[in-house]
């Protein structure tokens, strides 16, 4: 059995070799399709092969498409960190609100004297004004709305205590408004050194008041800002995703991009036809 399975083999190899050499001694003698065949084998091309001009259009606008795509991604992500750094700064001033509270209380209840609160309030009120007057992005201040009229990169709307802006944030060929709340306004000068907040037990107690109020709002803001964040992240992520599926349809479309002569797909296809000495597929 195993002796005529190798017959078999040798006959059906030399017959198509056998095939091949006839095709061969055929095409590359004597013809005219012989000698481009034969030029086209033995010897270097002297001009550059021809491509296909749409295809290589289409790959380079796919791929362009993909590299603005990629830049609105960035462009989103730093309207995340923006979003980020405003949260960050709201947090710490709440956190500096409540213990501004706490020493106020302390002084309406009587367990504190104004003398001894006075300078820890001070510190703390102090400390927030420096996270208003500090907070910025790439030189963009966020909370301190006074810094926004000079920056050609703001919008502003209101004024006083409703003073917002507004940064534009470029998506692609589109884009969308930041909005940021001004605190310097609200907040920078809403407290004193505690000279007048924590004169007395009465005042102290109304400054506590309004401590706790502006803290809600502060959290109120601070919420608002991490959930931008979060929701400008899946922008992000999302532009950043097209871009690869951009980039991955332009090196498709350009390995379907057939630039071969036309003398090299004819010899594609005498070849295919004829067969190969090794079964290539399987």
């Amino acid at each position: 059995m195993a002796d005529r399975n190798l017959q078999s083999f040798i006959v059906d190899y030399s017959l198509q070799l056998l095939q091949q050499d006839m095709l061969t001694n055929s095409l590359f003698m004597g013809s005219a399709t012989g000698k481009t065949l034969r030029d086209l084998v033995l010897k270097e091309a002297s001009v550059p092969l021809r491509t296909d001009p749409t295809a290589k259009a289409l790959s380079g606008t796919l791929r362009a498409d993909a590299g603005m795509l990629r830049q609105a991604s960035k462009n989103v992500a730093e309207a995340q960190s923006i979003m980020d750094t405003g949260a960050s700064a709201m947090n710490s001033i709440k956190d500096i609100l409540a213990d501004m509270k706490d020493i106020a209380d302390e002084v309406a209840a009587g367990t504190m004297t104004t003398a001894n609160a006075k300078p820890l309030y001070k510190s703390l009120r102090d400390e927030m004004r420096g996270i208003i007057s500090s907070t910025s992005y790439n030189g963009i201040s966020l909370l301190d709305g006074t810094n926004w009229g000079t920056d050609s990169r703001m919008t502003t709307s209101g004024s006083g205590t409703t003073l917002s802006g507004s940064l534009r944030i470029q998506s692609g060929s589109d884009g969308f408004d930041l909005a940021l709340l001004d605190m310097k306004s609200d907040l920078y000068n809403a407290y004193d050194d505690g000279t007048a907040d924590l004169a007395n037990a009465a005042a102290a107690a109304a400054t506590a008041t309004r401590l706790s109020t502006d803290s809600t709002t502060v959290t109120t803001i601070a919420d608002l800002y991490a959930g931008r964040s979060s929701s400008i992240a899946g922008h992000s992520a999302a532009l950043a995703k097209q871009a690869d599926i951009m980039d991955a349809a332009a090196i498709v479309r350009e390995r379907g991009n057939d630039g071969r002569t036309t003398e090299e797909l004819l010899l594609d296809l005498i070849l295919r036809a004829s067969g190969t000495l090794v079964d290539e597929n399987g």
